[in-house]
C-alpha cells in the first residue's frame, strides 16, 4: 500500500461516510478496523481498507503514526476504543490532528482530554463539513511531559479535611512533573458540582471536599490517592531545592 497522510478507524456506516466525503475533496484515505467482515466490505466497494491491530503501539507506527500521517479519525461505534486509540497516538505524536466522534458531551470532554483535537457529533455535523475539521488548524496541547503507561484510567480523588492542599492553586500540583498525570480539572462542591479545567484560566485554589479529575497511567494514580489521603503531597511552591 502506497502511503497516505489521513487514516480512519472504524469501519462502519460513520467511516464509510466520511471516506466517501474526503474522497470527493480529492483526500484519499486508509480505512482500519479489527473486523474482518467490515475490511471485505469496504475492500468490495473500492475504498482502500486493511485489518490492523489498534491496541498495538508498533503496528501503528508500522502504518505511518508517528512520522508521515498527519490526520487520524477515530470512529469507532463505542466511545471505550477511541478512548483507547485517542491516548496511543496521542503518545506516539503530540502533533497530529486526532478527530473523534462523541457519544455525549461527558464522552467529548473525556476525549479532549486524552488528546483529541476536534470531537464531533455525528447527529450534529453533517458529512459535508467534515473536510472543515482537518482543513482549519487547530491548537493541539502537547503531552510531552506525559509518558503513558499501558494502563490509562480516569480518576476522581476527593480532597480531605484538614488536608495541606486546602488553599493551594490547581496549578501549583504540577502532577505531569511528579506523577506523569494529566489534570483534567477539579470539581468544586460550592459550585454545585461545576467541573473546573485546569486549561480554562481560572485561577482556582482547591477546598476540602473538592474532587480532583485526572487521567493517566493505574499506577500512578495509585500513587496520588496514597499521596493524596497520606497527606504528604506538597505544592510545588512549597518545595524548595537543597
Amino acid at each position: 500500500m502506497g502511503r497516505r497522510d489521513t487514516l480512519i478507524f472504524g469501519s462502519g456506516a460513520l467511516g464509510h461516510e466520511v471516506a466517501m466525503q474526503l474522497a470527493e475533496r480529492g483526500i484519499q484515505v486508509y480505512l482500519y478496523s479489527n473486523d474482518l467482515d467490515e475490511v471485505g466490505g469496504l475492500l468490495a466497494k473500492g475504498l482502500q481498507a486493511a485489518i490492523v491491530n489498534y491496541m498495538d503501539d508498533d503496528k501503528l507506527r508500522e502504518i505511518g503514526i508517528g512520522n508521515w500521517v498527519k490526520t487520524v479519525f477515530c470512529l469507532f461505534s463505542d466511545e471505550p476504543k477511541n478512548l483507547f486509540l485517542t491516548l496511543s497516538i496521542r503518545a506516539l505524536d503530540p502533533n497530529l490532528k486526532i478527530v473523534c466522534v462523541c457519544e455525549s458531551t461527558s464522552s467529548g470532554e473525556r476525549l479532549m482530554a486524552a488528546g483529541a483535537t476536534k470531537v464531533i457529533d455525528p447527529y450534529e455535523i453533517s458529512g459535508q463539513r467534515v473536510h472543515e475539521l482537518i482543513a482549519r488548524p487547530y491548537l493541539v496541547e502537547m503531552l510531552e511531559n506525559t509518558v503513558f503507561g499501558k494502563h490509562i484510567d480516569i480518576a476522581e480523588i476527593e480532597i480531605p479535611e484538614h488536608s495541606t492542599l486546602s488553599g493551594t492553586p490547581l496549578s501549583d500540583l504540577q502532577l505531569d512533573r511528579r506523577f506523569n498525570l494529566i489534570t483534567i480539572g477539579v470539581v468544586d462542591l460550592e459550585l454545585g458540582n461545576q467541573l473546573i479545567f485546569s486549561n480554562s484560566g481560572v485561577a482556582h485554589c482547591m477546598d476540602a471536599g473538592d474532587i480532583l479529575v485526572v487521567i493517566g497511567p493505574s499506577q500512578e494514580i495509585t500513587r496520588l490517592k496514597r499521596a493524596v489521603s497520606e497527606d504528604s503531597l506538597e505544592p510545588i511552591s512549597n518545595i524548595t531545592d537543597p
